[in-house]
């Protein structure tokens, strides 16, 4: 993973990044595809999906330290390091969804206790920080538990406030803030574990460097852990599906049942959640490196869909007046700088990554 080709496809899509980030700074959110109606697109979707598997990580990372289990340990530092790598992904994402770094600034700095997104953005504050901090400790040689337990604290925090945030509003039934706020911290766990696999496995296969017996059941366990996960997500998902089908009105309904013929929607369930599930549940499969790649890959394609169909099932149907002279249910098709956007966020968070392997002894064991 550290050849040429791969850091001038990185460098490329940084570039496109940078790109866009001018345009949105000197033209403005006119090169979007929001409207009055579509107030949450493409760049809003892809930081939700890098915010929520950095807490999945954070809850991968804390388990030798807050629930002592020491074998842990192999991975620790490595998936520390794709957590901050994944939250500056998100990061990215985030100011080119509010057009303004002052926009985060002005929010930290105006204190509201009673409002969620105030509250997010202290934690990502302290969150970013603490993570820093435990990284350093490690690189060090030294592991802290008081760090590692406010790790774990925050993260189940920035995901239960996330889906607190958005779910809030009761304009937005097919938001719901008390089931997000419970589906948001294990689709995380989900997406944590599958890229932690993926960040794992792929520059070792590519590298030819050798993974000893220990690290090899380590991530079969993972594996396997991800596979229960994803049943357990498939499972909320589906019923999720049910009940919004039975207890919607007719005007809710519709806008439903958009929502489950829509792509993102049944990319999320078969790619990222059945298919997955399946695959994880067979030993045979599960023990192979291409079976756990391959599963980890489609959890996170899926979740990644997920979190657009989340974004776009609370917007597509206009509401009040803004209904007026328009569909029942509007289109969304992102435009070519909301993409650049989410690749800028995903290449900036692989180029972190790519160094760190390089340069920081992630396989390292603190002593």
């Amino acid at each position: 993973m550290k050849s040429p080709l791969w850091l001038g496809l990185l460098c490329i899509g940084i570039v496109l990044g940078l790109y866009a980030t001018f345009k949105v700074y000197t033209v403005g959110f006119v090169l979007y595809a929001k409207t009055d109606v579509l107030v949450w697109t493409l760049p809003l979707s892809t930081y939700i999906f890098f915010s929520l598997t950095s807490a999945g990580l954070a809850f991968v990372s804390s388990i030798p330290v807050v629930f002592g289990i020491k074998r842990y340990e192999a991975i620790e530092k490595r998936t520390l390091y794709l957590e901050i790598a994944v939250l500056i992904g998100s990061f990215v994402c985030l100011l080119l969804h509010l057009g303004s770094p002052l926009a985060v600034i002005y929010i930290f700095l105006s204190p509201n206790p009673t409002s969620p997104l105030w509250w997010l953005a202290v934690l990502y504050h302290v969150y970013f920080v603490l993570l820093l901090s435990a990284f350093w400790g490690i690189h060090k040689g030294k592991v802290s538990k008081p760090l590692g337990v406010l790790v774990f604290l925050i993260a189940i925090g920035t995901s239960t406030t996330l889906g607190w945030l958005l779910g809030m509003t009761d304009a937005r039934p097919t938001l719901n803030a008390s089931f997000f706020s419970i589906y948001f911290p294990l689709t995380g766990f989900t997406s944590g574990l599958a890229a932690l696999l993926l960040a794992s496995m792929v520059p070792a296969h590519f590298s030819g460097r050798e993974v000893t017996v220990d690290r090899s059941g380590l991530y079969n366990e993972l594996a396997r852990i991800m596979g229960i996960m994803a049943g357990m997500v498939l499972i909320i998902f589906l019923w999720r599906t049910i009940s919004g089908g039975i207890s919607s009105t007719a005007v809710e309904y519709r806008a439903f049942k958009h929502m489950i013929g829509s792509i993102p929607y049944n990319i999320e369930l078969w790619l990222g959640l059945a298919i997955p599930t399946v695959l994880m549940l067979v030993p045979s499969i599960r023990a192979t490196v291409w079976g756990k790649i391959t599963a980890s890959a489609l959890v996170l394609v899926g979740m990644f869909f997920g979190r657009l169909e989340f974004v776009l099932s609370g917007v597509v149907r206009p509401l009040g007046q803004m209904a007026e002279g328009r569909p029942e249910i509007v289109s969304y098709v992102p435009t070519i700088y909301e993409i650049f956007v989410a690749l800028f966020g995903l290449s900036a968070m692989l180029m972190l990554y790519t160094l760190g392997e390089k340069n920081l002894r992630l396989d390292a064991v603190p002593e």
